[in-house]
């Protein structure tokens, strides 16, 4: 073998990122697979964990040149959150589909949960900012309710990123930062809560064991070698759930570190020395995957989404890779403002920071003087503007540059536009889409030795584009920012008076 190196998984939502890093962080090669989720009521949202296991092996098979070629000295994985996995003594699934992170059957049992707990106090211990129904604390009520023989043969539930651990190595744990995610966590005392274990009616003992992120919890098994085309025996490292696994992949893990991830959905995430819960926002904070660090996060349901909404239906005729770019190059022949044209992009509905659940999108303020230019520099103006107001609590932790990761890092005109909004510098460097898995990476990396500490990520990252704020455009912003918020809680408000109407029908 010519090369050492590390190998990374990340299981996202919709597919699974395989990839092989060399020895100082640099992407040697990587293959991504996608897997089904399922939809059995408008609440459930399922996934086969054997599909995750499939497309990892099928991934490692494509890889087998560069794997073949390196030396690899340890495993870690990123994992997407709020999972709750049923597995007997012997590491078998008792079930073949399991909820996602975004499965909402458990509103019974959450409700029930908080006839005996008070909200309020579990919200400022967990950070569980999210729908108390999508956290694994009501799932795993939800399976003892009405599949009690699931629930009975349990021997742990576990998270996504777990499950993979658990095949590659046999053991079952998770780490700090999956744990804090269950709902049954205190983030300062960075242990399970008995209390609310109880109040839910379940075994403490149904829980993993909570390791770091990178401490070696196994080594790849000789039959999980064999299905891989790898050497038995590589350290496998306990890995990080998948916000935390990119928070650390931009290079967020000091004190005033952020970055914002712009994907379908946006969020802005900063590293702190302390838990931050802010009840009004419900902001969600987790465990980060970097000792003693926390990462409190906001985000909007509808970022790229939107805009590409915007894209199919206002601008049909631009077409291609390249289409965002040249709805861009409109939208530069508009001013700051849009010539007074809003667009609220919630279109997925709303997050924890908007008013209500059943905001829906518009574009407001539209008259016969707007032009394909306004109309393309609002949707670009409030897709940023939204995840601005949304992350209000956080804003005064943002130091003076904020790193986009992500597919909507793309684009001159988005980033500029990030940088007049925020009046702070933009940044992007090469790690834009594989954060979360270079993170995963970091984690080995520390785990077994080769690196001293996760500073390689720094160096990483220090090849930046830098978008400086217009001064003029901000001060624009900052006169709209009342305005939209305004325009913003009365599309909640008459989300609301729709919805309702539409119950009664």
């Amino acid at each position: 073998m010519s090369k050492t190196g590390l190998l990374a998984f990340d299981l996202g939502t919709s597919g699974v990122k395989c990839s092989v890093y060399d020895i100082h962080g640099t992407l040697l090669a990587a293959e991504y697979g996608e897997y089904e989720t399922y939809y059995p009521s408008p609440d459930m949202r399922e996934q086969a964990p054997m599909d995750w296991i499939d497309r990892i092996v099928s991934a490692c098979r494509a890889l087998h040149g560069v794997l073949s070629d390196t030396e690899i000295l340890a495993i870690g994985v990123s994992g997407h959150s709020l999972g709750a996995l049923p597995v007997d003594e012997n590491g078998s699934l008792t079930v073949s589909r399991v909820p996602i992170w975004s499965d909402a059957r458990a509103k019974k049992q959450a409700k029930r949960l908080f006839e005996k707990i008070n909200y309020r106090e579990w919200y400022e211990t967990t950070g569980s900012g999210f729908p108390a129904e999508l956290y694994s604390v009501c799932k795993i009520m939800w399976y003892r309710d009405n599949d009690p023989a699931v629930y009975d043969k349990a021997k742990k539930f576990i998270g996504t990123k777990d499950f993979v651990n658990l095949y590659l190595t046999g053991v079952m744990a998770t780490d700090i930062s999956y744990a804090s995610g269950c709902g049954m966590f205190s983030l300062k005392e960075g242990a399970y809560v008995p209390a609310y274990a109880e109040a839910a009616g379940i075994d403490l003992d149904k829980l993993p064991d909570v390791y770091p992120s990178d401490a070696v919890i196994g080594y790849v098994t000789e039959e999980a070698a064999a299905a891989l085309g790898l050497k038995a025996g590589i350290p496998v490292v306990a890995g990080g759930v998948d916000n935390a696994c990119m928070a650390l992949g931009a290079g967020c893990y000091e004190g005033g570190d952020s970055y914002a991830s712009l994907g379908s959905s946006a969020w802005i995430t900063v590293s702190a020395d302390e838990p931050v819960v802010d009840f009004e926002t419900k902001v969600y904070t987790f465990a980060h995957c970097v000792p003693g660090r926390f990462i409190p996060s906001i985000g909007i349901f509808a970022s790229g989404s939107a805009l590409a909404w915007a894209a199919d239906h206002f601008f049909p005729h631009i077409t291609g890779s390249g289409r965002f770019d040249e709805i861009g190059t409109l939208a530069e022949g508009s001013p700051a403002g849009a010539n007074g044209l809003m667009f609220n992009p919630c279109l997925a509905g709303g997050s924890s920071a908007d008013k209500s659940p059943a905001i829906r999108g518009c574009l407001f303020n539209l008259s016969l003087g707007h032009t394909q230019n306004d109309i393309a520099r609002a949707a670009f103006e409030g897709i940023a503007m939204h995840l601005y107001v949304s992350a209000k609590p956080l804003l005064e932790k943002l130091g003076d540059r904020l790193l986009l990761v992500g597919g909507g890092a793309k684009g001159e005109f988005a980033r500029q536009t990030y940088a007049d909004i925020f009046g702070r510098q933009i940044a992007v460097s090469r790690v834009r889409q594989d954060a979360a898995s270079l993170g995963a990476a970091a984690l080995a990396a520390v785990g077994c030795g080769a690196w001293a500490s996760f500073d390689s990520i720094k160096e990483i990252h220090r090849e930046q584009t830098v978008h400086l704020p217009n001064a003029e455009n901000h001060t624009v912003y900052e006169k709209r920012f009342p305005i939209y918020k305004k325009m913003c809680d009365a599309c909640a408000d008459l989300g609301d008076i729709i919805a309702a109407a539409d119950s009664d029908t």
